[in-house]
């Protein structure tokens, strides 16, 4: 395993470690432009329904956020691929690895959004209670500027950490997204591999997810301690 070699695969009596190689990059990709419509519906989401709480707006992504956790991203990707690029052919069936034809995959992948935007939105909520927040308003400052220039960041560390688990687990969870749009990348190969029992090509899937994992978690506790100060003397 140190030295990279992680046995030949079954399938293809290729190295493992070739196979990974040729499937992770549109992974990568694919996750990467996911977690990009993550970070920017969610933080925009939990902003404007704290700002303008128990409004239309709440009220509405409320609802939202319940029914989108129950929908499953396979069921969300052939109504994407139904809708976009059969009826409306904006987008093609089949990726062929370019940006535009991994937008439809990537928001297929994105229920997340619905439970980060409650995470976040508590997590504001919760620090609206503070009392920098109370000194924050009795010197004028506006509800907008209080949740945009402190609260969000000091209440980011609970959505990054979920950001970062999400991130990790879609590495191998992506089968069935990919398998809809025909992308050949890692979660279909590990879906081949224990189709066929090869169990070096399985196992050289497993390490590198529980790597990417890991990976991501400590970056997500790296990146919490820069941008909110009071986590990092919580962790100490």
């Amino acid at each position: 395993m140190l030295t990279g070699d992680l046995g030949t695969a079954i399938t293809n009596r290729q190295p493992v470690i070739e196979n990974i190689k040729d499937a992770l990059p549109v992974t990568c990709m694919l996750v990467v432009m996911a977690m990009v419509w993550v970070i920017i519906f969610t933080v925009l989401i939990a902003a404007i329904s704290v700002i303008r709480k128990g409004g239309i707006f709440d009220n509405v992504m409320r609802i939202i956020c319940i029914i989108g956790i129950c929908v499953p991203s396979f069921w969300l990707a052939l109504i994407l691929l139904t809708a976009f690029a059969v009826q409306i052919p904006i987008f093609s069936v089949i990726s062929d690895g370019s940006f535009k034809s991994l937008i439809l995959p990537s928001v297929a992948m994105v229920p997340i959004i619905c439970i980060a935007a409650r995470v976040l939105r508590a997590a504001v909520l919760n620090e609206l209670k503070s009392d920098y927040v109370t000194y924050a308003r009795a010197r004028g400052f506006s509800n907008a500027q209080i949740v945009y220039g402190e609260v969000l960041r000091n209440a980011l560390p609970a959505a990054i950490t979920l950001f970062a688990q999400y991130c990790a687990a879609l590495f191998g969870t992506s089968a069935l997204v990919e398998s809809v749009f025909s992308i050949q990348g890692l979660g279909i190969y590990l879906t081949k591999s224990c189709e066929s029992m090869d169990i070096y090509g399985i196992s050289g899937s497993i390490l590198v997810c529980g790597v990417l994992f890991v990976l991501f978690n400590t970056l997500a506790d790296l990146l919490s301690s820069a941008i909110c100060p009071a986590y990092r003397r919580k962790a100490v």
